[in-house]
């Protein structure tokens, strides 16, 4: 019965697993499933000020694309670009972002007012 047991907790649930291989292989993938978790960190990463002006909308290859709230934002945050960077890779994942960008374009991402797609997001990143 103990020898059961034992070979049993060598397995991973199909989630662990799946987390795992999103997270540590890199890919467009997991470069988005990473992007999602940032998303939902973001206030916590840079901050209550800069995340009430900014989000991660995109990321491809090391770089990182912020939306926004408007030009004067714009402005300001290009004189904080590299804060930026250096908190997301300290306290996010290091070496994920090699730049940072920034557009007044939201595309089709959701806004973080989104209640319901974050709940959802939150389900399956966690």
């Amino acid at each position: 019965m103990a020898r059961e047991k034992d070979f049993k907790e060598k397995f991973n649930t199909s989630a662990e697993v799946l987390h795992k291989l999103l997270e540590d292989k890199a890919g467009p993938v997991s470069d988005q499933y990473l992007r999602w978790k940032l998303w939902l960190s973001w206030k916590d990463v840079v901050g209550p000020t800069v995340a009430d002006n900014s989000e991660p909308i995109a990321y491809h290859r090391g770089v990182l694309w912020l939306c926004v709230k408007n030009s004067v934002w714009m402005q300001q945050m290009t004189f904080m670009l590299e804060p930026i960077k250096h908190s997301v890779n300290q306290k996010f994942k290091a070496g994920f972002v090699k730049e940072v960008r920034l557009t007044l374009d939201r595309k089709l991402t959701p806004s973080s007012n989104d209640e319901d797609f974050k709940k959802n997001l939150k389900k399956f990143v966690k």
